[in-house]
């Protein structure tokens, strides 16, 4: 039985006991694991409305063979699995999913659900966006934001506050007048810009790319440094509020919702379902120029007594539904499959279509991510597909159709070798890419690395881009950095394409580029996981090259935000003697690899000494310990090393930095210490 299916094999009637028992294992399996990928690794593998379809088609299993129904089916629970990295806390009201709705029938049949348990009554809906996030539950106290929590399983979540306190729209004060206890729920997103811009970043840094802006947003919420996290520009939208006092219409609520200064998804109403259904169907084309994603739009029943009334089933409110829009999918020819070989060596498998219009364009490529994706989807050369545009952006191949294979089709199978070097591919332990070692010689990673150096937040050499880049090392011109110093005007002459003034003006150009400063020099050398921010503090830490080659690997991780990764990886690139005599190279043209304005020395009663904070603080953030900290001439580390002086230690603290401090012999101090060293309160 083909699993990937819109529908059953065949009609549910005609199915045996012991067929529909073999089906219900299947698709517990596989839905099982796709909500694991979800909610653990958010790394999700299939278009929600295949999910859904899945899950529809468990359901109605198992409603025609009640007996079959098993306590642990994904349609028994609201799904997910919490993970360990964060306090677990347990929801004061669980955090339940909605039922969905593919067609404006299906939402006059909810409402006639409703009828036949309220007849004599009538009422009137909300409609929201359902915006295409990560949904957390917020608590204030006395104003205040004191805790953040993801909807994990749906009955207890992660404590994430320190991470949603950099959120864009959270409010860790609330305006106006409120009662002393509020929960908020709504959903953190990212904006398509900002989504794209990352992963531009990730790109140029060696790390894989985020599939979509939900998962980049989920990713981006279980990051354990929470500087990182307000770097990524998570934005939030309100949708719902639990206190006393409330108004009773939910559509007041989000006023006061926006009151208290809260951003709220955008709600209309009070209004009939057939005003309601006009919305959805208005919405149907404006979606696509909005600069977030949502998915469909949720209607809930407005009164807030109402929807006590109508209760809710195991799973989902009976007063709620989510209405989805389809995904604008279509039916093409997978032709062939090209691998192409990135910067830093990935190897990404581009599927390759007959041209089919989709979304109001030609598609004639599509993303094959990685050849665990290959696998999962099955497939052959050449095959039937089925593609949609990921997220209204990337488009994808989201599954095949089996039954229109050609006889002669074979599986596809991964390449063994470089495509462009035939250098021997290699899978690093626990990854699912394959990568091409050889970063020194391949011509396309030479020609990115170059790319990247030239580019505008780095060396910033105009008039260079990857067309004349690719000339340049096509006919030996330029094969690492320092060759590029080295170009005279009448080097560029015969190069195809160049205006007759273009050689003196990118020899121009490139020896401005010599003024560029120390930090993004740092950067443009194109060392894996070093962007501008990492730079920028290696280059703060060690204001020479020479001292930074010094420095060993702890040394280097206890940077503050630098971290264990990103050390080795600086390190290994240092240690390699081709990447230092090229460093050397670079330096002798007149390349700066040092600061040249003198640091201004800190001074205070912390004035060298390294501190790190672990635990919380009731009622102080760890942003404004840290301010203190370097307020009073202390370094902030990131992580616990030999070199840290004090690890000043709250409630909750994290067992491993304590553990590690005890081990290394740093000393371990509370807050009211910390202040007695400094000789002034934090407030």
């Amino acid at each position: 039985m083909d699993l990937f299916s819109a529908t059953p094999p065949r009609s549910i009637d005609t199915l045996t006991p012991e067929e529909a028992a073999q089906r219900i294992e299947a698709l517990i399996r596989e839905i099982t694991d796709y909500d694991y990928r979800y909610y653990v690794l958010a790394q999700p593998i299939i278009p929600d409305s295949e999910y859904d379809r899945l899950v529809a088609e468990l359901r109605a299993l198992e409603e025609r063979f009640p007996e079959l129904r098993r306590p642990d089916s994904p349609t028994q629970r609201v799904g997910g699995t919490v993970t360990k990295e964060f306090p677990v806390v347990v929801h004061r009201r669980p955090m339940l999913s909605l039922d969905n709705a593919y067609s404006i029938e299906e939402l006059y049949d909810f409402e006639q659900r409703l009828k036949r348990l309220l007849p004599d009554k009538d009422w009137l809906y909300i409609a929201q966006h359902k915006i295409d996030g990560v949904a957390v539950s917020l608590h204030y106290e006395k104003g205040l934001f004191v805790q953040g929590v993801t909807r994990g399983d749906g009955v207890q979540g992660d404590d994430i506050t320190p991470n949603l306190r950099t959120v864009r729209g959270i409010p860790l004060r609330l305006r106006g007048t409120f009662p002393a206890e509020i929960e908020v729920r709504g959903e953190v997103y990212m904006l398509r810009a900002d989504f794209e811009q990352l992963n531009r970043e990730r790109e140029e840094i060696g790390e894989p790319l985020f599939m979509n802006p939900r998962n980049a947003t989920a990713g981006s919420l279980k990051l354990q440094d929470s500087t990182e996290v307000a770097r990524r520009g998570l934005r939030f939208f309100a949708y719902f509020a639990e206190a006393k006092g409330l108004p009773d219409s939910d559509a007041q609520v989000m006023q006061q919702l926006r009151e208290w200064g809260f951003p709220v998804v955008e709600t209309f109403g009070p209004a009939p379902l057939p005003e309601v259904v006009q919305v959805i169907q208005a919405w149907a084309e404006r979606r696509h120029g909005l600069p977030y994603d949502i998915d469909g739009i949720v209607v809930k029943v407005d009164s807030r007594a109402l929807r006590e009334t109508f209760g809710t089933t195991n799973k989902a409110p009976r007063w709620a539904i989510a209405y989805k829009y389809p995904p604008e999918q279509a039916i093409t020819e997978l032709r062939a499959i090209t691998y192409q070989v990135g910067r830093t060596g990935f190897i990404t498998p581009v599927a390759e279509l007959k041209p089919v219009r989709l979304s109001g364009t030609i598609v004639k490529r599509a993303s094959l991510y990685n050849y665990d994706e290959i696998a999962r989807l099955n497939l052959h050369l050449p095959e039937v597909v089925v593609v949609e545009k990921s997220g209204e952006i990337i488009p994808k191949v989201v599954r095949v159709l089996p039954e229109r294979r050609p006889t002669d089709a074979k599986p596809v199978i991964p390449p063994t070798t470089c495509p462009e070097c035939g250098t021997p591919l290699v899978q690093p332990e626990g990854e699912v890419g394959y990568y091409c070692p050889n970063y020194k010689h391949c011509p396309p990673q030479v020609i990115g690395r170059l790319e990247h150096f030239v580019s505008r937040k780095a060396m910033n050499i105009q008039s260079l881009g990857e067309k004349i880049l690719k000339k340049l090392y096509q006919k030996g011109l330029v094969r690492r950095f320092s060759d590029l110093y080295r170009l005279k005007p009448e080097d560029l002459i015969g190069v195809e394409g160049f205006a007759e003034k273009m050689p003196v003006k990118i020899v121009q150009n490139i020896q401005a580029s010599k003024e560029v400063p120390y930090p993004r020099v740092l950067y443009a050398l194109g060392i894996r996981h070093v962007g501008e921010a990492v730079a920028e503090k290696l280059a703060e830490a060690f204001p020479t090259v020479e001292a930074l080659k010094a420095a060993a690997e702890d040394e280097i991780a206890s940077v503050y935000t630098i971290g264990e990764t990103i050390a080795r990886s600086v390190r290994a690139y240092l240690d390699d003697p081709e990447n230092w005599e090229e460093i050397e190279r670079l330096k002798a043209v007149g390349l700066q690899f040092s600061i040249q304005k003198a640091e201004k020395k800190r001074s205070g009663p912390l004035a060298g000494k390294r501190l790190l904070v672990t635990g919380t603080f009731p009622g102080i953030s760890r942003e404004e310990i840290i301010a203190y900290i370097e307020a009073h001439g202390g370094t902030y580390a990131s992580g616990v090393s030999k070199n840290l002086d004090y690890l000043v230690v709250g409630e909750e603290a994290g067992p491993t930095k304590v553990e590690k401090a005890q081990k290394l012999g740093i000393k371990q101090i509370s807050l009211a210490e910390l202040e007695a060293l400094v000789g002034a309160p934090i407030r």
